[in-house]
């Protein structure tokens, strides 16, 4: 880490990533933090300089003392000096209590997309992971030690650098444990949705619950595995891999899709409310691609072709209501 990655992420001008990565450097040894408070320590009094006379930090101290100026010069040549040493005490403190999660024993490191938003994230490991909007996933600073373990909120694609010493561990939310050694497999466990689906592409996957060492199956290519939140049950069936990953392609393909998780998706997808007038419609279903670079006006058109709805959609507050004709 240079000093001049330190500042740039004293003065806030990194993303998400870059903070993290400083803050866990910063946290890693005594000598990291030293470096760290001193560079903040200079970049404090250099920031004074500039709005102050342009006159050595010494000679306007010095100059204090003697003169005893206004008491408003003197507090401020005072904050100055003071800075230099307690600083460093000052800075030992912030890290501590707003980064106490980068700590070893409770160290995390997030990665996540926004509504509308895809994203692609490459681990030390080497494995790539796409991220599908709204979702994100969770890991401790220790990724790679032991065993490769995280936590996925949301929908995402892993394609995992293969390392029979250090099994790579999904966690979601739902209890459900996804277990491999290296392959590419599609995770989708949203906490809006009532399930939870493994498709497996390449390798081999083995799924766990929470509370058992005893894999529940283990699926093969081409094989989608579907838990059931409030069932409790778990079904395997054969499918499209293309349809299920489409997503990272910016399409979204819907086979027979039930219309109020037709409307969970669309609502991630353009960031806009999705309200069907009636309950009636949940019985219904959708086929059909949807592309990221659709208007809403595109897949109205789209879903009042293809069945008996009328739409609405209201720019103002981002609305789209689903209606009988």
């Amino acid at each position: 880490m240079t000093v001049a990655d330190l500042i740039k992420f004293i003065e806030r001008k990194g993303d998400a990533q870059f903070d993290q990565e400083v803050i866990s450097w910063v946290n890693a040894t005594p000598d990291n933090l030293a470096l760290y408070s001193k560079t903040k320590a200079k970049h404090v009094i250099d920031t004074l300089d500039s709005i102050s006379e342009s006159t050595s930090t010494a000679e306007n101290y010095a100059d204090f003392v003697k003169k005893r100026k206004t008491r408003k010069k003197s507090f401020r040549y005072f904050l100055k000096i003071a800075s230099i040493l307690i600083v460093p005490f000052l800075l030992s403190t912030y890290i501590y209590f707003n980064f106490k999660e980068a700590t070893p024993e409770s160290a995390k490191i997030v990665y996540s997309s926004s509504v509308k938003e895809q994203k692609t994230v490459t681990l030390e490991d080497g494995t790539v992971i796409w991220l599908n909007a709204e979702s994100k996933i969770v890991l401790d600073d220790n990724y790679n030690s032991k065993e490769r373990r995280l936590k996925l909120y949301g929908e995402a694609f892993f394609d995992v650098v293969k390392n029979k010493n250090k099994p790579f561990i999904v966690e979601t939310a739902s209890g459900i444990r996804v277990k491999v050694l290296g392959t590419s497999f599609n995770i989708k466990s949203y906490s809006s949705e009532k399930s939870v689906e493994t498709t497996l592409v390449t390798g081999k996957v083995e799924l766990y619950n929470q509370k058992e060492d005893k894999a529940l199956i283990t699926l093969s290519p081409k094989q989608k595995a579907t838990f059931s939140k409030k069932e409790n049950e778990l079904a395997v069936t054969q499918v499209n891999i293309e349809n299920n990953i489409a997503w990272k392609s910016g399409q979204l393909i819907f086979d027979k899709t039930p219309l109020d998780e037709f409307a969970l998706n669309i609502e991630r997808w353009f960031d806009i409310k999705v309200v069907m007038k009636s309950d009636n419609f949940k019985g219904y279903s959708f086929s059909g691609k949807i592309e990221k670079t659709n208007s809403i006006q595109d897949i109205i058109k789209v879903l009042e072709v293809s069945s008996n709805l009328n739409c609405i959609y209201t720019e103002n507050d981002k609305t789209l209501l689903i209606q009988s004709k």
